[in-house]
């Protein structure tokens, strides 16, 4: 079994703004905005530079973020990336 990477094309195709510790996205190519909370403009942002599987997305947020890179971690990067690709902001491929 293949595993998955993901990508985005943020910050491209969005506009941001942030707005009292969030960010406002605006997704050109769907229509559609959303508000973001840590960690996801972050994961974005890391997506951007080089897609990634989840595994090596969780490495590399928890050095940004200064976390620890545990199991607790890697499930929220995995659930997140869900929520993303959900929206259409991150594309599995």
């Amino acid at each position: 079994m293949t595993t998955p990477t993901y990508r985005t094309d943020f910050p491209q195709h969005c506009r941001t703004h942030p707005i009292d510790g969030m960010t406002l996205v605006f997704h050109r190519p769907s229509g559609a905005t959303h508000f973001l909370d840590s960690p996801l403009p972050q994961m974005l942002a890391l997506l951007a530079a080089k897609p990634m599987d989840a595994a090596r997305l969780t490495t590399s947020l928890c050095a940004t973020l200064g976390l620890p890179e545990d199991a607790e971690a890697r499930a929220v990067v995995e659930a997140r990336l869900t929520d993303l690709a959900g929206i259409g902001l991150v594309e599995v491929g």
